[in-house]
């Protein structure tokens, strides 16, 4: 029996890790396409009643969740979190900590955000004069004056014994956005004035809540997706869109962001380990993403 050479044994091996690869990218795929499909109901919990995931270790930060927990207060929360049948949180920890913030009480909110990630590096008597600033629990719009929050409950998912599909199910989460309507946005804009948040360029200073940035939390848009929305006029009122405009111009935030991540990705491999259709893709997706 002839001996195979180092060469051979050295493509037999590549050629295993290239089938194994590509099966654990197709199961990849196939859990991806599963979370898209995977069956949902709305409820209201109790905030309490919602459990971190064991396998996620990110942090809720700060300055995200109080920017949020005045916005939702303002308005209400529009963007439920996402749960397993377990009731297991799948997407929006931020979102769910400001709830958990604004729930909490005045006498308790300050112990809350010590323990968020960044909380530190916060202004001490700007944090302090903010959350004084948040309205009492009784008059939190419902169901948050009551400790509960709407949430989207994945009734086939279970976080625990299927990681990969409660992963694939939170970049799913976080990446469908509903479309609003030029009216919806409107009615936003408005309550968000009306609850002393002002149009304003630069950085807000001490005290000063800034229009943009809370259109865009509420609604899970990008700072320049925001910006379109409200116009520059001088007058600041809203541009009139017609509904097929806003979901092109939501569509092509969201091929930006893809744009982006693709180049960022591409940017970790080395130059010359990319073959010159990469290249190419690379500098076209570069171009495209600066037009966007």
């Amino acid at each position: 029996m002839k001996t195979p050479t180092k060469q051979a044994t050295k493509n037999a091996a590549g050629m295993l890790a290239g089938l194994q690869a590509g099966h654990v990218q197709a199961v990849t795929d196939r859990k991806l396409a599963g979370a898209a499909d995977v069956a949902r109901a709305v409820a209201v919990l109790p905030i309490a009643g919602i459990h971190p995931r064991n396998d996620d270790t990110r942090p809720a930060r700060a300055e995200h969740v109080l920017a949020l927990a005045e916005s939702i207060a303002a308005v209400g929360l529009l963007q439920p979190p996402a749960v397993d049948k377990a009731h297991r949180l799948i997407a929006g920890l931020n979102r769910l900590t400001a709830c958990r913030l604004l729930a909490a009480g005045a006498a308790d909110r300050g112990a809350i955000m010590d323990t968020l990630d960044g909380a530190a590096k916060m202004d001490v008597e700007d944090t302090a004069a903010r959350l004084k600033a948040l309205p009492p629990c009784a008059d939190l719009p419902e169901p948050l004056k009551h400790g509960k929050v709407p949430v989207n409950v994945m009734t086939t998912l279970d976080a625990a014994r299927d990681p990969d599909a409660a992963l694939a199910a939170e970049v799913a989460e976080n990446t469908a956005r509903k479309q609003y309507t030029h009216a919806e946005v409107a009615a936003l804009v408005d309550r968000l004035r009306r609850a002393g948040y002002k149009e304003t360029t630069g950085r807000p200073r001490k005290g000063e809540k800034a229009l943009r940035p809370a259109l865009g939390l509420v609604l899970g848009i990008s700072p320049d997706t925001a910006r379109r929305y409200l116009g520059t006029r001088k007058d600041r009122q809203m541009p009139t869109f017609s509904e097929p405009e806003l979901n092109l111009s939501l569509r092509a935030n969201r091929l930006r962001r893809a744009l982006e991540a693709y180049t960022a990705a591409a940017g970790a491999v080395p130059i010359d380990e990319q073959d010159q259709t990469t290249r190419r893709a690379v500098g076209l997706a570069s171009q495209l993403s600066a037009i966007l």
